[in-house]
């Protein structure tokens, strides 16, 4: 659960559309805060800061914006724009929240215990990923970073662990699908070899060979 304090101090933003560009190249990059039915606000941030922020908080934490002669706001990350090429941070949304309202946000989905599964034994079948986040619901500050799903559990092929089954922290619970699959035993694939091997079927060698011993033997019976 997000239990440290990010902030950010950004200004309020003059520069809009193409302007944002010189701005860019400053150093400094074009953020915008909305939401609680109130009006929206332009602002910038110093672009290293505000990597340094995302990287902290991902989707999930809250960032409390410190806007200069202005009031502080808790915020959660909605939307990162990134340069299509180079990838760079080109402009970030937040909004604001309420600390005493749940929010719905999706929490990254980690795996463990994937080679403890009973259904793995033997090369059975390999643990499969489906789903990589669940959407939550929790107040901002109880939602986690992250939500751990042990695998160690999966008994069989095709046992599957779905959404509704995970265990969620206090004060967290499932906004998503509950039917949605987070991880599964997939049996290994069988190639076509294997499978012709498996039915008994003979490879074209054998027939050649049967036909050859047929020839021989009707030409004997005519001799």
């Amino acid at each position: 659960m997000a239990t440290d304090a990010i902030t950010l101090s950004v200004d309020l933003r003059t520069a809009l559309g193409k302007k944002n560009r010189a701005l860019r190249r400053q150093g400094i990059t074009p953020v915008h805060m909305y939401g609680l039915n109130e009006d929206s606000e332009s602002l910038q941030a110093n672009g290293r800061e505000l990597i340094s922020v995302l990287k902290a908080a991902g989707r999930t934490t809250p960032v409390t914006l410190k806007v200069t002669d202005g009031k502080d706001t808790v915020t959660i990350v909605r939307e990162i724009a990134r340069h299509a090429v180079s990838g760079v941070v080109q402009h970030v949304d937040f909004q604001r929240v309420d600390v005493q309202q749940e929010v719905e946000t999706p929490v990254p989905v980690s795996l463990t215990g994937q080679e403890e599964a009973p259904g793995t034994s033997g090369g059975a079948g390999a643990v499969t990923q489906g789903s990589f986040e669940i959407l939550v619901r929790a107040k901002p500050f109880d939602v986690p970073n992250e939500i751990v799903v042990d695998c160690s559990g999966l008994m069989e092929v095709d046992s599957a662990i779905l959404a509704g089954d995970i265990k969620l922290p206090a004060g967290v619970t499932l906004a998503g699908p509950s039917d949605d699959r987070i991880a599964w035993i997939q049996p290994p694939r069988v190639s076509a070899d294997d499978d012709a091997a498996a039915t008994g079927e003979d490879d074209g060698d054998s027939e050649d060979a049967a036909d050859g011993d047929s020839e021989e033997s009707s030409d004997g019976e005519e001799e």
